[in-house]
């Protein structure tokens, strides 16, 4: 079973950028999977075929493939297209390619600079309408740790819960996963009783199915901004990745200023996985 079938890994070239290769493998361990390598050349001069740029792109690219297919990976495609505006480029090239996940790196240099307003991560992961993976890991030899500890963000909504998905396809690779669920609003304290029994209940249902894949999981329920809950959980159970279903109420809004999932990229050190769903999908 698999849940990406084509992904896109979009790179710029950056050491950053290079630890997405075994972020890849863990999230598509299915070799059989098809795989883009997109790199986009933001002015003329870079594109140039006898430039220097355009030479060590290539071999940069180059080297990708190899590695992945000496993993196994038969079905890999390079792509280089040229344009100032990355994200709308990446967009539309994962749009025309259909591709099931896009993955890309967030860091200080290049066009994935940690400049929230206008990187291409920010516009990415505003405009895309397909899973997005964000790699926030400096560290390379962490990659294969990426399943161990998973954070999954749920307001109980369909989009929070696409995670499941995710999860049930790569139970096998899957170490354990916490489920959380943040009360940021509430009139008076038996409210916020009633709310917190309510989500009892619906996370330890939850955690009942995810055993059922074999996998261990436990679940927890706290009070205030959902982002800085979501920080402190992160750090408190060395979370590996974070999971975060786009669109949905309270616990992820979408994009706009203030989200719980704008502010999860902006301050939470921890590779992201943005699950959109359709919003005509009820």
């Amino acid at each position: 079973m698999s849940t990406f079938d084509k992904v896109m890994l979009a790179t710029d070239l950056t050491p950053q950028s290079d630890n997405l290769l075994g972020c890849l493998m863990s999230l598509c361990p299915d070799v059989e999977t098809e795989i883009v390598l997109a790199h986009v050349f933001d002015d003329d001069e870079d594109a140039d075929p006898h430039g220097s740029h355009y030479k060590e792109a290539i071999n940069h690219l180059a080297s990708y493939k190899e590695k992945l297919a000496g993993a196994g990976y038969e079905s890999i495609a390079v792509h280089t297209p040229e344009g100032d505006d990355a994200d709308e480029v990446l967009n539309k090239l994962a749009e025309k390619l259909e591709v099931d996940l896009v993955l890309v790196a967030s860091h200080g240099k290049g066009f994935f600079e940690r400049t929230f307003h206008g990187s291409t991560t920010y516009d990415l992961a505003k405009d895309i309408t397909i899973p997005l993976f964000i790699d926030r890991d400096d560290d390379d030899d962490n990659n294969d740790k990426l399943l161990a500890n998973i954070l999954v963000a749920t307001d109980f909504s369909k989009r929070s819960l696409e995670s499941l998905n995710v999860i049930r396809a790569l139970r096998e690779h899957v170490g354990k996963v916490h489920f959380l669920h943040v009360i940021e609003h509430y009139r008076d304290h038996q409210e916020y009783r009633n709310k917190r029994s309510d989500a009892e209940m619906q996370l330890e249902e939850l955690v009942e199915e995810i055993k059922t894949f074999g996998v261990e999981a436990d679940y927890h329920v706290a009070k205030g901004t959902a982002s800085k809950r979501i920080a402190e959980l992160a750090e408190q159970e060395n979370i590996s990745m974070i999971m975060l279903g786009r669109g949905g109420t309270d616990m992820a809004t979408g994009l706009e200023l203030g989200s719980t999932a704008e502010n999860v990229i902006l301050k939470v050190d921890r590779s992201l996985l943005l699950l959109p769903v359709d919003d005509n999908d009820d």
